[in-house]
């Protein structure tokens, strides 16, 4: 089979995405016993090429590369040609000269990789990029939303946060309203994204009448009860002016999930945060010790899930036991 690149979710059919978690749901439990060794992708490279920072997404592809056999480079901004003045294209010409399998790949640009993929003949994989899209992370974040029985048409999640930097909110948005959730993006007016409108499923859905719908809220205590799923996002200071934000404490006071907005929050309903996570601020520590609370299962997740997104993107069909 050929290879094949996942630069949004948009890339995947509802189908591609339920199969993609099914395998990811295969390797869960040979990660949580310790990891596992097969030859899978034996023969096939992936080359991590980050222009940002990153811990959960590169360590994860890294280790999940491994694991299934795969030669693993890493390479930052840093370490690249993109220093001496290379660009997005020639890199990619370069690159495709080596004949790496996979290329992984973070940018603050929001059209860097798409741009990328366009010069490269095989796989890319969507690492993030700018404020634009971060598929990974809607996937893996999907993990923990199916195991509790929440992935389901006409269930309700709140994405709460720095909305207008946020990729994960994007790829999110776009994954859960394909699959028929109801999404309430929840928000301080000063960080709801530019352009809400281009954030509804009729704008980029194929059939948005069989899509969730898309609603907007800044008062998160009016939402908690209703809902069957909550997701905090990170504030990110580093892409923001102060006109956006004021002070940590005053934005934990409004929109923190702590102990008593835990309170509000159904029994059944599971509690998100794609990482890093500013303690004290999205959550407090409450949340952590919250049986409700998923996040360090969403890092376990990402390795499952990006070892799967991995044999998907290079073609292959073995399961999580292929040797």
């Amino acid at each position: 089979m050929p290879y094949r690149s996942l630069l949004s979710i948009l890339d995947l059919t509802p189908g591609e995405i339920s199969a993609l978690l099914d395998r990811a749901e295969e390797y869960l439990p040979r990660i949580e016993a310790g990891g596992f060794k097969d030859t899978t992708l034996k023969g096939r490279s992936a080359l991590l090429l980050f222009y940002e920072a990153s811990t959960r997404t590169r360590t994860s592809f890294e280790l999940a590369g491994k694991m299934l056999g795969m030669d693993t480079i890493n390479v930052s901004a840093g370490g690249s040609s993109v220093k001496k003045g290379e660009s997005i294209r020639d890199t990619a010409l370069t690159l495709n000269a080596m004949h790496y399998s996979v290329v992984v790949m973070r940018h603050a640009e929001p059209d860097a990789v798409a741009l990328f993929a366009g010069c490269f003949e095989r796989s890319v994989i969507n690492a993030g990029s700018g404020r634009g899209q971060h598929p990974t992370q809607a996937l893996l974040d999907a993990l923990p939303l199916r195991r509790a029985g929440v992935l389901r048409r006409g269930k309700r999640i709140a994405i709460v946060g720095d909305l207008a930097h946020s990729r994960v909110m994007r790829s999110n948005l776009q994954l859960l309203c394909r699959l028929g959730l109801d999404v309430v993006l929840v928000a301080p007016p000063t960080l709801m994204p530019d352009g809400w409108s281009g954030l509804k499923p009729e704008h980029w859905l194929v059939n948005p009448a069989e899509c969730g719908s898309v609603s907007w809220q800044t008062d998160l205590d009016a939402v908690l009860p209703e809902l069957d799923a909550v997701m905090m996002l990170r504030v990110q200071l580093e892409r923001m002016g102060e006109a956006q934000f004021t002070n940590m404490d005053e934005y934990s006071k409004l929109y923190g999930l702590n102990r008593r907005r835990l309170k509000l929050l159904p029994a059944h309903a599971v509690i998100l945060h794609p990482g890093p996570v500013n303690r004290g601020v999205e959550v407090s520590e409450d949340v952590f010790a919250d049986p409700r609370c998923t996040i360090n299962d969403q890092v376990t997740g990402g390795v499952a899930l990006r070892s799967a997104l991995l044999v998907w993107a290079c073609g292959r069909q073995g399961g999580a036991g292929e040797d």
